[in-house]
């Protein structure tokens, strides 16, 4: 059973009654994330997140932790373009020590600067760490193609100029401006009933509040032709990642390019994953993703393959790109996909932390909660016209980019860009 409610002072809690289930999954989202930014102070969304877990006016950094691993319980957070989230998973019997604590880093944070201090130290690690993984680099270079000269094209983690201007009036300001609770949802999963939660929301969220909630640039798309970023470094493999502007998460489209995303590369019965690794042995690993943010989205295809083979990687994937396009899916490959979809979808939703973060995003953002018998509707009366018609809408030409991390030859460089092209 669903519920949505509101506090009087504007904060929202959802929750996910499941009778039976042991656990119980609690989350705090906060409408504010890598998009919210700018340049100057790129990557502070994640430097509070960071910071939440290192003192508060009740806890020391230590005691959060052992409060929720004490008692058999797991407690993280991260960032994303447009949200925060702070998330703890713990057996029933202790379901108030999750809000406590949930509340108690979100109302209460200390930012001592000796905290502060170390905690830069670690975050520029972590970036440091993320360009020495070109796997993972290489999809934060294709986020600034995507989107250049604009919020949503940050570095989520930012860089070492912008983590370094961030000093304490930054990241307290920051919360005072975006961590109140009309920007604020509660929701929960498990064996609890709606009125419990509610009234412990009421007992660890009473603050009132008049502020509006935060708001971020829209997104803005003016590309052309297609792009590509080529970056030299020494590594055994060549990693890339095409990218593509995709469907937002309302779009009424989107559930085509969730099935045209699991037809292309979301599993390893997919189309990439046949003919790139298991036909010609390119890749050992190649996927492909959706990403649906507010108001845009992206279709992502990334793969790892040795260095000389990345140029026909590349115009192999591109040719299932058109084929797909210009050809109708097979009725059994559609029934696969679409079984597929509603089987992860379902067996997802068996798992109290898994539900809770399902229904986040959507609630954070629209304040409902998305019906999942009109989802399963929605997939069944697709149609292969229907995945035609979103590849021909996604894989476009002018919207086409590539980011690519490996030692490249001249020679291949020039007959990527030779070949980087869609019909």
């Amino acid at each position: 059973m669903y519920h949505i409610d509101r506090l009087a002072n504007g904060l929202k809690v959802a929750t996910i009654e499941m009778p039976g289930k042991d656990s119980v999954a609690a989350g705090v989202w906060v409408k504010v994330g890598g998009r919210y930014e700018n340049a100057t102070y790129a990557g502070i969304s994640h430097f509070v997140e960071h910071m939440l877990f290192k003192g508060t006016k009740n806890r020391n950094t230590r005691e959060i932790k052992e409060d929720v691993e004490g008692v058999g319980g797991m407690i993280n957070a991260f960032t994303a373009e447009e949200l925060t989230c702070y998330f703890v998973k713990m057996l029933k019997n202790h379901f108030h020590l999750a809000i406590d604590v949930l509340s108690d880093m979100i109302n209460n944070p200390l930012f001592l600067q000796s905290e502060i201090d170390k905690e830069r130290g670690v975050i520029l690690e972590e970036i440091k760490m993320y360009l020495d993984l070109p796997s993972q680099h290489v999809h934060e270079l294709i986020g600034t193609m995507l989107w250049p000269d604009q919020p949503l094209g940050l570095l989520l983690a930012g860089d070492e100029k912008s983590v370094a201007r961030i000093k304490r009036p930054n990241l307290v300001g920051f919360i005072k401006r975006n961590y109140h609770p009309r920007n604020i949802l509660l929701t929960v999963a498990g064996d609890v009933e709606h009125s419990e939660t509610m009234k412990l929301a009421e007992k660890y969220f009473p603050a009132p509040d008049k502020s509006d909630e935060s708001e971020f640039e829209k997104a803005r798309i003016s590309q052309t032709k297609p792009n590509l970023m080529l970056v030299d470094k020494k590594t055994e493999q060549t990693h890339f990642v095409i990218g593509l502007h995709g469907y937002s998460r309302n779009h009424p489209l989107r559930y085509r390019a969730s099935l045209l995303n699991i037809i292309m590369g979301a599993n390893m019965s997919s189309r990439l994953f046949e003919e790139v690794r298991e036909k010609r042995g390119l890749a050992y690993e190649i996927r492909s993703s959706n990403n649906f943010l507010q108001d845009t989205g992206s279709f992502t295809i990334s793969a790892g393959v040795e260095t000389k083979k990345a140029p026909t990687a590349i115009k192999v994937i591109l040719k299932e790109l058109e084929k797909i396009k210009n050809k109708p899916v097979s009725g059994d490959e559609l029934k696969r996909a679409k079984d597929y979809f509603l089987g992860q979808f379902c067996m997802g939703l068996e798992d109290t932390l898994d539900h809770m973060s399902w229904i986040g995003e959507r609630v954070l953002y629209t304040g409902e909660i998305p019906n999942r018998y009109e989802i399963e509707k929605e997939i069944n009366r697709m149609t292969a016209e229907d995945i035609s018609e979103a590849a021909r809408d996604i894989f476009q030409n002018n919207h086409l980019n590539l980011a690519l991390i490996g030692p490249l030859a001249d020679k291949s460089k020039k007959q990527i860009s030779k070949d980087f092209t869609l019909n």
